[in-house]
């Protein structure tokens, strides 16, 4: 299924297109109803809960594979 999401400032381009993709049963044509912008702002984190970072180096962990006999 294929969703196709016009625009809410082009609600002429969503009334033209939907009466010809009307019959697809794999698509579909709707209007945009959000209002401005969804996130909240960024904000600053007082301290970091990880612990540690887990990324680790790609040479090391092909050393541990092959020390895992991987």
């Amino acid at each position: 299924m294929y969703t196709l999401i016009i625009s809410r400032h082009c609600a002429q381009m969503q009334r033209e297109l939907a009466p010809p993709l009307g019959g697809r049963k794999d698509m579909r044509v709707i209007l945009d109803r959000r209002h401005g912008e969804r996130r909240a702002g960024r904000e600053q984190v007082a301290t970091e809960r990880r612990r540690k970072d887990r990324r680790r180096a790609l040479d090391v962990l092909l050393g541990e594979q092959a020390a895992e006999g991987g």
